[in-house]
């Protein structure tokens, strides 16, 4: 399972907002519009927890309360 934020902006932009903020729990994808499109994100930021399989286990914000539950039962789960 993988914890992704695909974002539209170009890698650089990316980068400089991941150091500035200090995103270290999930890879945050830039150029990624096909990826966001693939899986539905219609607004940002949407983090997608993803299973080996591809399939979407939990969308939503990634300061979400949520979250940490869904990591929860995806790991219970195996």
């Amino acid at each position: 399972m993988v914890l992704v934020a695909p974002s539209l902006d170009a890698e650089a932009v990316v980068k400089k907002f991941k150091e500035k903020h200090k995103i270290e729990e999930f890879a945050l994808l830039s150029d990624a519009r096909d990826t966001a499109k693939a899986y539905g994100v219609t607004r940002y930021p949407t983090a997608l927890l993803v299973g080996k399989d591809g399939k979407v286990l939990w969308k939503g914000h990634p300061a979400a309360s949520d979250l940490s539950s869904a990591i929860e039962a995806a790991l219970a789960a195996k």
